[in-house]
């Protein structure tokens, strides 16, 4: 079986039926799609086992209430396919996704990374394509590349659809979402895979729709940027420990927990917070100095003598500088890098 798809559902009686409709109407038709049902207390479920009567390449999962993770690492266990990819049981998949996203691959790659388009009731919102160009490098720069991405945060890389994964290196890596964190816990499984993984391909064209709605959990809002990122951060850490690419990413790490502070208050929120939001996540005696790079082991340095809030306004401007520049070229080659 070439393609699982893994459909995570929890009262999506609205939207499964057009979801499973758009799933069945791809022009690639060796797959399977598995419906993980998260507990719902409307008629998700009855919608899902109907469409697994349909049609003998649905399979259909229950679990009581445990969160779009958990469903999502029930269907990983189950999944039998080469590839897997993820959907959003109030999505919808364009006709030739599973074909475009498979155009991509080869015996190199493990994952494959597509542009999405966003959409509500009045049709089409935007194309969503890559920030940066990190699928024009090779070997180690391109998963580097990514992974600072996904480390301070990237639209297209941080959600788990429109990719595919290669279930070999899943089951090898055992990988997994984590359980418990609401916020970004694609991204982490998303980073781990590139840690691990080889070869990125890009397709740039529209391979998922993603519905937005005030249900949608990318309008989940709750508390300040910090606090909502804090586990995040806290489960970052202990991957990049684990896989021992701590020193590799730490400059990245620490400036991503920066800008969560300065989202919630500017230079005067990083400034007043650092010491108490920031440094309790910082590994910083678990790290091999010699194995940093020279502008973070600068880095390291500062934050462990409790000097990084003084000269943070020194820092600041080089963060935004950076910021702008990688802004004002991604709107220089946004037109004529959009899908056709």
């Amino acid at each position: 079986m070439k393609v699982s798809i893994i459909i995570p559902c929890y009262n999506s009686e609205a939207y499964l039926g057009a979801c499973m409709d758009s799933v069945l109407a791809q022009t690639m038709e060796d797959f399977e799609a598995i419906l993980i049902d998260d507990g719902s207390v409307d008629g998700t479920l009855a919608v899902a086992q109907a469409y697994a009567e349909r049609d003998t390449r649905v399979r259909v999962l229950a679990q009581e209430n445990r969160g779009v993770a958990a469903a999502r690492n029930l269907g990983l266990e189950h999944a039998r396919g080469e590839w897997i990819t993820f959907v959003d049981s109030d999505d919808l998949l364009p006709p030739d996704a599973l074909q475009t996203m498979l155009s991509g691959t080869d015996e190199n790659v493990d994952m494959v990374v597509c542009p999405h388009e966003t959409f509500d009731e009045n049709g089409p919102l935007e194309t969503v394509i890559p920030q940066t160009r990190w699928m024009d490098r090779r070997g180690e720069a391109q998963r580097r590349a990514a992974a600072l991405r996904l480390i301070e945060g990237d639209c297209v890389l941080n959600i788990m659809c429109c990719k595919l994964h290669r279930r070999a290196l899943i089951e090898r890596e055992g990988l997994r979402l984590q359980a418990g964190v609401k916020i970004a816990e694609d991204a982490l499984f998303n980073l781990e895979a590139v840690l691990c993984g080889r070869a990125i391909a890009y397709v740039n064209r529209v391979a998922y729709r993603y519905r937005m709605h005030g249900a949608s959990a990318m309008h989940a809002q709750a508390a300040g940027e910090m606090e909502r990122h804090r586990l995040w951060l806290l489960t970052m850490r202990g991957m990049l420990l684990r896989r021992g690419q701590m020193e590799a990413y730490f400059a990245a790490y620490v400036d991503s927990a920066a800008l969560r502070l300065y989202k919630d208050g500017g230079v005067a929120g990083v400034i007043r917070r650092f010491d108490a939001d920031v440094l309790p996540l910082l590994p910083l005696d678990d790290l091999d100095e010699g194995r940093l790079t020279p502008s973070a082991r600068v880095l390291w340095r500062l934050c462990r003598s409790g000097a990084y809030p003084r000269v943070y306004p020194l820092i600041y401007p080089v963060q935004v500088l950076r910021r702008k520049l990688g802004e004002a070229a991604f709107a220089l080659r946004k037109k004529k890098e959009m899908p056709q």
